[in-house]
């Protein structure tokens, strides 16, 4: 295979490209950019080795994890398993950025079908070290399973030599939360998804130690998109020698005016109407209803082009008659039809037992789809709900509330007990107080402990100066309330207690998690904070009686021992964890009591998981599709009315009840109870959206 490379002016003639030609060739794309040379390339970019058995460890460790989480738990588990399709692939270099002097030298090949048989793994493999992908696709074409299936190769590959690059499975959803880069933004994830610790992290980023399979640039928020392509490619340029392979909807991605600079792009074609009759032969006398439609229904085609309602449309319509299924309407309300049927068969699954309504079902999971779509969030972690879920004002302020009331109450007890006075109920109370206000709204629990020296003393400065100032406050404020005031008395009790805080705050930010952790269920990151709360309790109240033991001697203050241990004991339990707990059943209460979630979550998201709309990945949750959550989050909760005899209800496209009886034949004559309009106009982004549709398609934002 002959090409000219054009590398800094120079014309070179590879007269057939072996591994060191594939080596230029990719130092082509990592020299786009005219302000990244081949001299940094070559003198900071170099791939380090693992070394020690500990490394070889977590990175065993961290391939097991991705291969439960993403392998056994979404690929074996997916509807397109179902399919057993080959799915064709085209060749799109148009679709990524190359050096125009590349371009010249190069013929473009763009479109190019790929000869059948050729995986994703083939053409993976053949684009040599440093390899760079861009997979697109139309929705539920199969760009995430196609993803996986290139997972599933390289983690076979890593198992056999661990010091292989790490395959590792991350969603560019959560990305445009933050505008962080993407350095930093792979660290969080890392330590969220994979319980990373972020040291870690980055000694695997900055050594190249990890081959990145990113899902879903569209799911990034679409006024963000733009800035997350411009910063992969920065992360490009300063990991030259990295892997990397990300998915995107095409439609998405070509209008967007900036392009990834990617090694090549592939894009994954539409079923044939061939493909489409071979599966639904094999599907055999359950789907003759649908074979039969299919021979006239352009539109009905036009849909099982896609391996995912092909998948879908197999599940719900599997033993309707030809009357039961709907032969008119434009691809979206036929869209919604299918995917409304695929959701009451679900709900009619005989394998479990029905352990909520389905009114109830209805309502969360909608509620649910809704907000992980406003926030372009893909994956859910139970303890990454955050007080922005909250839908009004009103609820913020109750949240915030009973936050400060929780403290009150808490603390003052704690005093009480401990001293068996109305000092040590103040003293409680101040403390709990002041500490909340120190912190931020958000939720961050505090999920692992490890001492670490480095940290300690890193962190041991600013603990003390702020231990000081709280304490100081704490103790002219107990003075103030508690006895007539005595200026002397309150500073030397702040002092005191400043240095037990101080203590504390530095001993926290000293005591790091583990390096990986191996065991990961639902909500763990909540659980971990109320062992480490008590942990930090301990350890606060132990150094409470110590400075309440010295600041009494010196003083001559007797009542300070017990004092001390109730200003020790209340700090650690908040800094150590606590707070957030509280946060976070303040927030769990709130949302329970508006019945937008089960009072036993994960025994609701267990029980989605079991009826197919959701997938457990680890300790966190996804929709089986991306087009399942649309689904949901366009509809409306909807409320069951008493009646004579059980009536199960779902909404139609006008967002109006339609009623299923108890022989679950679909009523046709529900008459409308909103009037039909074309379409809604976004005023933020100009989309034209379906008159059913709550929020935009397109940036998201709720339609009027």
């Amino acid at each position: 295979m002959n090409q000219n490379l054009n590398i800094d002016g120079a014309l070179i003639r590879e007269a057939q490209i072996g591994q060191a030609g594939r080596d230029l060739h990719q130092i082509q794309y990592l020299t786009v950019n005219e302000s990244f040379s081949l001299a940094k390339l070559i003198g900071h970019r170099q791939v380090k080795a693992p070394s020690g058995k500990e490394e070889y460890r977590f990175r065993e460790v961290l391939l097991n994890k991705v291969k439960q989480y993403w392998i056994k738990g979404v690929l074996e588990k997916s509807l397109y398993t179902k399919s057993l399709i080959d799915l064709g692939l085209e060749e799109r270099l148009d679709a990524v950025k190359r050096p125009s002097n590349i371009v010249q030298e190069i013929p473009n090949e763009s479109g190019q079908t790929l000869p059948e048989g050729k995986s994703i793994s083939d053409v993976f493999n053949q684009m040599g070290k440093g390899r760079t992908l861009l997979i697109l696709g139309e929705p539920g074409a199969g760009k995430t399973i196609t993803l996986l299936k290139l997972a599933q190769e390289l983690i076979a590959r890593t198992e056999k030599d661990l010091s292989q690059p790490i395959p590792v499975v991350l969603n560019l959803s959560s990305w445009g939360n933050k505008q962080q880069t993407i350095a930093d933004w792979l660290i969080e994830e890392l330590n969220s998804t994979y319980q990373i610790s972020k040291a870690l992290g980055k000694v695997w980023i900055e050594d190249q130690q990890l081959l990145l399979l990113l899902d879903g640039l569209d799911e990034v928020k679409i006024e963000r998109r733009e800035s997350c392509i411009r910063a992969i490619n920065e992360f490009m340029q300063e990991h030259g020698l990295i892997e990397i392979v990300v998915t995107s909807r095409i439609r998405d991605y070509e209008a967007l005016s900036t392009r990834l600079q990617l090694q090549g792009a592939i894009c994954i074609q539409s079923l044939t109407f061939q493909q489409v009759k071979q599966y639904l032969n094999r599907a055999g006398e359950q789907l003759e209803a649908v074979k039969t439609l299919l021979q006239e229904d352009t539109t009905l085609q036009e849909l099982a082009k896609s391996p995912l309602t092909l998948s879908v449309m197999t599940l719900a319509y599997k033993g309707k008659k030809l009357e039961d299924l709907p032969n008119t309407g434009s691809k979206e309300e036929r869209r919604k039809h299918l995917f409304d049927a695929y959701i009451e068969r679900m709900f009619k699954r005989r394998k479990y037992e029905p352990r909520y309504s389905k009114v109830q079902a209805m309502r969360w999971l909608i509620w649910l789809a809704q907000q992980m779509f406003q926030k372009s969030q893909t994956v859910f972690l139970i303890e990454r709900i955050q007080p922005t879920w909250l839908s009004n004002r009103f609820q913020k302020i109750l949240y915030q509330s009973l936050n400060y009331l929780f403290i009150v109450i808490i603390s003052g007890l704690i005093g009480h007990l401990i001293s068996k006075s109305i000092n040590g109920v103040y003293l409680g109370v101040i403390t709990g107080v002041l500490t909340v206000c120190f912190s931020t709204t958000e939720i961050k629990p505090v999920e692992t402990l490890r001492w670490s020296w480095q940290e300690a003393r890193k962190f041991l400065k600013d603990g003390l100066l702020w231990g000081l100032a709280l304490g100081l406050i704490v103790g002219l404020g107990f003075k103030l309330v508690t006895a007539p005031f005595d200026l002397q008395a309150g500073l030397q009790l702040g002092l005191v207690y400043g240095l037990i805080s101080g203590l504390i705050l530095g001993l926290l930010s000293g005591l790091r998690g583990p390096e990986i952790e191996i065991r990961t269920i639902p909500n763990q990151g909540i659980w971990n904070s109320v062992r480490n709360a008590g942990i930090m309790g301990l350890i606060g109240g132990f150094l409470g009686l110590l400075g309440g033991l010295i600041g009494g001697q010196i003083f001559a203050k007797p009542g300070w021992l017990q004092l001390g241990l109730v200003f020790g004991l209340v700090s650690g339990l908040v800094f150590g964890g606590g707070q957030a707990c509280l946060q976070h059943f303040t927030l769990r209460t709130i949302l329970y009591s508006k019945n937008y979630i089960p009072r036993n979550y994960v025994r609701f998201l267990d029980y989605a998981t079991e009826h197919i709309f959701l997938q457990k990945v680890g300790g966190s949750y996804i929709f089986i599709h991306r087009m399942l959550l649309e689904h949901f989050a366009q509809m409306e909760p909807v409320f069951i009315q008493p009646t004579s005899q059980p009536i199960h209800q779902s909404t139609d496209r006008n967002n109006a009840l339609t009623e299923f009886n108890s022989t679950n034949n679909f009523n046709r004559s529900t008459p409308s109870q909103t009037p039909l309009e074309k379409n809604i106009v976004c005023t933020n982004c100009s989309c034209t959206n379906p008159a059913n549709f709550n929020f935009c398609t397109k940036c998201g934002r709720r339609l009027n």
